[in-house]
């Protein structure tokens, strides 16, 4: 497992570097109100290309770490259903790029993001069967071909609506690259018909809810701050997600690891499970630390980072590395639940946080402006964490008592608050 926890790191960790990179030269490039734009497209469009992923990643490690055998017809379901939901998609969006300001922002960026669906389809495939090596490799030759693309357009001047279409190219090749080798190591997987591929849909849609509705964290942001703040406070907010979703990169990436051995372990009913428990451990000191450094450091990392433009920012970080940590703590518990099949109460849970997150969070940004946002964030995130944690120690699972895991939340919570003030 720690063989794989390498790979998967060095694999995280090219993701996270050229992923920030990647941002940091956008930012820099087009300046808050245009940034703020662009990031006001790509958060729209995510959240659209989330209806084609269908929450299936998870699926798929599950059932491919649990059946390795299946593996060829898991990925042909997977493809058929994240295909026919793409087609569909992108014909409203052609639609209603009439109707929007940045129509060619809408249909890029979308594309992007469908693309970026697809080919994620196939990574999950490697790190559910454990051919982690494999796909960290081709993480790096993806990442490599995705940053050139983005940073020749970024170099050259150009504006967002070519900075995008360099986004959509880099994500094309990264495809062109992997499918090929993964027919190659799988076997050919072959698109199912559509009675097929609805049935699919119909068994796995608590996976896609939940997934949905979690995809809203750090996109639907931009539609709120766009309502009731100005465009370039998006652009200034958004800077500040981008180093929130490069280190939390590391949170799929770890679940990745931890989510197959866990589901295996459940199939042959090991409750109290030791590979659980390095999980929460791994996930609280890395959201500890990076939250710390966001928290303590933010005038270093603006002026390094973005410059002079973002200056604002620096006085969102301190909630922004409090926010992280709640975000790990989390994260840990809702890992274990989709590993023991309680998928659906992952769902009910998430629905409930996004509630109560637009609710407090839309009355907090109308009288604290983006401030008043990331105060609800962290609101709804001690929430959501609670939730999970509650329902995998009365399913007994986790091996650490509820309280002690609330305990060691607000504990390390503790450590962010000379930051706040």
């Amino acid at each position: 497992m720690f063989r794989n926890i390498f790979w998967m790191g060095l694999s995280s960790a090219v993701r996270l570097s050229t992923g920030l990179i990647l941002f940091i030269l956008i930012a820099r490039h087009l300046g808050p109100e245009e940034f703020g734009h662009y990031m006001f497209w790509y958060g729209v469009t995510l959240l659209c290309s989330r209806l084609a992923n269908y929450g299936l990643s998870n699926l798929l490690l599950k059932e491919i770490a649990q059946h390795p055998e299946n593996v060829k017809n898991a990925l042909g379901e997977s493809l058929s259903l994240r295909l026919l939901l793409s087609a569909g998609i992108l014909i409203c969006a052609l639609g209603s790029s009439a109707l929007v300001d940045r129509p060619e922002l809408l249909l890029l960026l979308l594309l992007m993001h469908l693309v970026e669906t697809a080919t994620e389809t196939l990574y999950v495939a490697y790190r559910a069967l454990g051919h982690f090596a494999h796909e960290s490799k081709l993480a790096a030759y993806a990442a490599i071909l995705q940053i050139s693309f983005v940073a020749i357009a970024v170099i050259a001047k150009q504006p967002p609506g070519v900075i995008a279409f360099a986004h959509l190219t880099g994500k094309t090749a990264q495809l062109a690259l992997i499918l090929p080798i993964s027919r190659r190591i799988f076997g050919a997987f072959s698109l199912q018909s559509i009675s097929t591929t609805f049935k699919f849909a119909m068994r796995t849609k608590a996976y896609a809810i939940d997934t949905l509705l979690g995809s809203a964290f750090g996109n639907i942001d931009s539609i709120v701050l766009r309502v009731y703040t100005s465009i370039d406070m998006v652009g200034i907010y958004q800077s500040g997600m981008r180093l929130f979703q490069g280190g939390a990169q590391a949170a799929p990436i770890l679940a990745n690891v931890f989510l197959p051995e866990i589901a295996k372990e459940a199939l042959y009913e090991k409750k109290k499970s030791h590979t659980s428990l390095v999980l929460q451990a791994i996930f609280l000191t890395y959201g500890v630390v990076f939250g710390l450094a966001l928290a303590y450091f933010p005038d270093q990392i603006v002026d390094l980072a973005f410059g002079e433009n973002y200056k604002q920012l620096a006085s969102f970080l301190p909630l922004f590395g409090l926010l992280f940590y709640l975000r790990f703590c989390g994260a840990a518990w809702g890992v274990i639940l989709t590993a023991t099949g309680h998928q659906g109460f992952r769902a009910k849970s998430t629905a409930i946080h996004l509630v109560f997150l637009l609710l407090v969070g839309s009355y907090l940004t109308y009288s604290m402006q983006a401030q008043g946002w990331l105060i609800a964030l962290v609101l709804a995130n001690l929430l959501l964490g609670i939730l999970y944690m509650i329902r995998a120690k009365r399913s007994g699972l986790g091996g650490v008592s509820a309280t002690f895991g609330l305990a060691a939340m607000l504990l390390g919570g503790l450590l962010f608050v000379p930051s706040l003030f």
